[in-house]
């Protein structure tokens, strides 16, 4: 849906009747404004001194004494700790329109754009942002060369609010930003991204085009230090997909290394450009058997850094468990950094087929 749709839903979204459904404590009314008790502030309640206006021609709120303020959609969805997005599926339910509404249909997520127009997007969006020193310390202890930070394009999330509201502002204004993954639309329409703390990894396809973003963060939430730059349930967002990143494979392949953390994919392929599969989030092995039909695949390593196994459990139980009856050779490889790549002493090919 784009922004005339939901500017048009957001004309005809009836304020009085949000008031209502909230049980707003409406005291006076003149002309085009009503003034309730503010229900975020709560002042002078008990004297009965409103200070939330409430204008019926914009269906705009906005107290006087606390500050708080925006559309009715928006109001609805903070004293129902809603996202705007289930706000709106439900006031149109409770048919909160004004009598001289329009029809609109109302599309609850956008489609993904192509990888093409993605990667032309994601790319000058990254060019905007910098690398933190503390983000640059920690891909350099890894084992990244300077030179491959820049080539990466791995970039610091802005953290304060009014730079990410800048940086979509100047975005919006050459590209067309419903349906690409990460970008929503706030209660004003104006464009924004999600401000987790960490860094962007940008996941690249076979042909170098930047299918979406990872986001690595500084602290592990969830039991995941590793997230997809998404706004599925954001007004005019865009789910991200699970995509995966391949490296030198090609159909005479054998041996493959398997890892669900991008930024290790990208080590090997700075390292020793060994032909590897990179994954994030996904929950059986069909997008790995996809990747590798066509080739001679039959040696799969899966590689991981030590003191980051809480998914081997996960990943045996979903992934291996899988391969392990077609015929796979199956191998685990732990490192530490860059170096452990040129050992080959790594055979847990006994306790993987125990444990799947």
């Amino acid at each position: 849906m784009n922004k005339l749709d939901y500017e048009e839903v957001q004309k005809h979204i009836n304020i009085l009747n949000v008031a209502y459904h909230l049980n707003l404590e409406i005291i006076e009314e003149k002309g085009n404004e009503c003034k309730a008790i503010c229900p975020f502030c709560g002042y002078n309640k008990l004297t009965k001194i409103p200070t939330l206006n409430l204008n019926m021609q914009n269906n705009k709120y906005c107290c006087s004494r606390c500050g708080a303020g925006g559309y009715s959609v928006g109001l609805y969805a903070k004293l129902r700790k809603l996202d705007n997005k289930k706000a709106f599926k439900e006031l149109l339910d409770r048919e909160c329109f004004s009598l001289d509404r329009v029809p609109v249909e109302i599309s609850p997520i956008n489609l993904i754009s192509d990888i093409e127009i993605r990667d032309k997007v994601y790319r000058e969006f990254l060019g905007m942002l910098k690398l933190e020193l503390q983000h640059k310390k920690l891909l350099k202890n890894m084992g990244f060369l300077e030179s491959s930070l820049e080539y990466g394009l791995y970039k610091t999330v802005p953290q304060n609010y009014i730079k990410r509201r800048l940086i979509c502002y100047n975005l919006a204004k050459k590209y067309k930003l419903a349906g690409i993954p990460g970008f929503f639309q706030e209660e004003d329409f104006k464009w924004n991204f999600s401000g987790g703390k960490g860094f962007f990894v940008p996941v690249f396809n076979k042909d170098g085009l930047i299918q979406g973003l990872s986001i690595h963060l500084d602290k592990a939430f969830n039991n995941t230090s590793d997230i997809w730059f998404s706004s599925s349930s954001k007004i005019n967002g865009t789910g991200a997909k699970n995509w995966v990143m391949r490296n030198n494979i090609n159909p005479k392949t054998n041996s493959i290394f398997l890892t669900d953390n991008f930024l290790l994919g990208n080590l090997i392929k700075e390292t020793i450009n060994y032909p590897t599969i990179a994954f994030q989030n996904i929950s059986n092995s069909y997008q790995i058997l996809k990747e590798i039909e066509e080739t001679n695949v039959t040696n799969i390593t899966f590689v991981l850094r030590i003191n980051h196994t809480d998914n081997l459990d996960y990943i045996i139980r979903r992934i291996f468990r899988d391969l392990i009856p077609l015929g796979y050779n199956l191998d685990v490889k732990t490192i530490s950094n860059y170096k452990d790549f040129f050992d080959d002493n790594s055979n847990n090919f006994s306790l993987l087929k125990e444990i799947a």
